[in-house]
Parts: C-alpha cells; sequence; structure tokens
C-alpha cells in the first residue's frame, strides 16, 4: 500500500484533463459552457449547485428547476493537451480563448447559449 507521502507525490505530478464542457438543454437545446483546468469536477460541482438552487447562471439554473435534472446532458466538449512545461496561469487564459472561440462558433449556427 502506498504510505501517505507517496500518494501525495503522485497526486502532484497528477495530469488533469483541461478543456471545455458543455451542459445541454435537450428540450431547447441551449447550451451552456465553461472551461476548466479539471474536467471531472465541474460535472459533480456544477451537477450539485444545480441540485441545490445556487448555480452562477440564473437561467439556466431557473430550466433546472422547471424541466428537471432528466433534461440536460452533461459531456466534454473540448479536450485541451497543454505543454509540459505550461502554468496554470497560461493555460487558463489559453482555455479562455479556446472558450471565447467555441462560443462563436456556436453562435454562428444559431446555438442558443446560456
Amino acid at each position: 500500500m502506498n504510505s501517505k507521502k507517496e500518494r501525495k507525490t503522485e497526486y502532484k505530478i497528477r495530469k488533469f484533463k483541461a478543456g471545455l464542457f458543455q451542459i445541454k438543454n435537450l428540450s431547447n437545446g441551449r447550451i451552456f459552457i465553461k472551461q476548466s483546468q479539471d474536467l471531472e469536477r465541474p460535472f459533480n460541482s456544477d451537477r450539485f449547485q444545480l441540485k441545490a438552487g445556487m448555480h452562477s447562471n440564473a437561467a439556466l439554473q431557473q430550466d433546472w428547476n422547471t424541466l428537471g435534472e432528466t433534461t440536460f446532458e452533461f459531456s466534454i466538449l473540448d479536450e485541451y493537451n497543454a505543454k509540459d512545461d505550461t502554468t496554470p496561469a497560461q493555460l487558463n487564459n489559453e482555455l479562455a480563448e479556446l472558450l471565447k472561440m467555441r462560443k462563436a462558433e456556436l453562435t454562428a449556427t444559431g446555438v442558443i447559449l446560456y
């Protein structure tokens, strides 16, 4: 069994999947897009916030409250492969640019975003 110190070291060197994820309203096609440096976290975090009625996006929260959880689909939209020497700040900036581009693409095709 790994010691606490070994587990801590393994966690520090672990690579997280960074990128964009979406929450799609299956009844009207509206999409909420967000960036994350760890794509495993937002699914749990945003789902918890929506279930608790405290999501930061009021329109998404209202639809969730009205339509229910089964009307929404959570999925990864884009994965971003950062270089090994990319700092968290650089990664955040690159993800913000990717998010901006993706939102522009989607709105140009008629998709309505939250």
